[in-house]
């Protein structure tokens, strides 16, 4: 398979986070079969300035985006959201999409603010994909508790404030942060064993792989 050529798939977001993290998912991660990302896809990030809309529903969200962004590079394309869902909130998915505004409003008076410490979450990414007839969506979701105080040094929004449920026991306690800041775990980690967004990526890559080149682009 290796030896075939790679599906490219473009990746429209401007956030230097999400591509140090898809570097590292293609890197690191693999596919249900076993076959590592690397050797099947390519990833073509576009930084396209495409109009963010506000909504609880994140889903509701990259659907408008992945239009707006097939619509300027005339491509298949994929855009990404991830936001965090109360899980008292978990029926209305709030604050959902509305997560990174609450953030950047908030910063870290988020936990305060939302009296939210020590409540439980769900970190939940959700992905679009437009192949020029339609728009489908692929969910990823970790489950977990939100910190008494934001912690760690990579402040990727809510990764200082959320602490996810590892089954492993490896990263017990530890904010997203604290994964990516510890020399015995790291951000491949998070990425490969925990990421809400790896999951989605994962759903949407296999969907790829099953369904082939779009119709418009055979």
């Amino acid at each position: 398979m290796a030896s075939s050529k790679r599906i490219r798939i473009v990746f429209v977001t401007k956030s230097p986070y999400k591509r140090e993290e898809n570097e590292l998912l293609a890197a690191h991660c693999v596919m249900a079969d076993g076959t590592p990302i690397h050797e099947l896809f390519e990833f073509d990030i576009r930084a396209v300035p495409i109009q963010e809309i506000l909504h609880v529903d994140l889903k509701v969200m990259v659907e408008a985006e992945v239009t707006s962004a097939y619509y300027l590079l005339k491509v298949p394309c994929i855009v990404e959201h991830a936001g965090l869902v109360f899980a008292d909130y978990s029926s209305d998915s709030y604050p959902g999409g509305l997560t990174k505004p609450m953030w950047d409003t908030l910063k870290d008076r988020f936990v305060e603010e939302t009296k939210s410490a020590h409540r439980k979450a769900i970190a939940r990414a959700v992905i679009a994909y437009c192949d020029g007839m339609t728009v489908k969506t692929f969910v990823g979701e970790r489950n977990g508790t939100i910190s008494d105080l934001p912690r760690g040094k990579r402040s990727f929004y809510w990764d200082t404030v959320f602490i996810p449920d590892d089954p492993s026991g490896r990263s017990a306690g530890l904010t997203y942060a604290e994964i990516a800041d510890s020399p015995a775990l790291g951000l491949a980690y998070k990425i490969r064993e925990l990421s809400q967004s790896s999951a989605a990526m994962l759903n949407f890559l296999q969907y790829r792989l099953d369904v082939g080149d779009p119709q418009l682009w055979r």
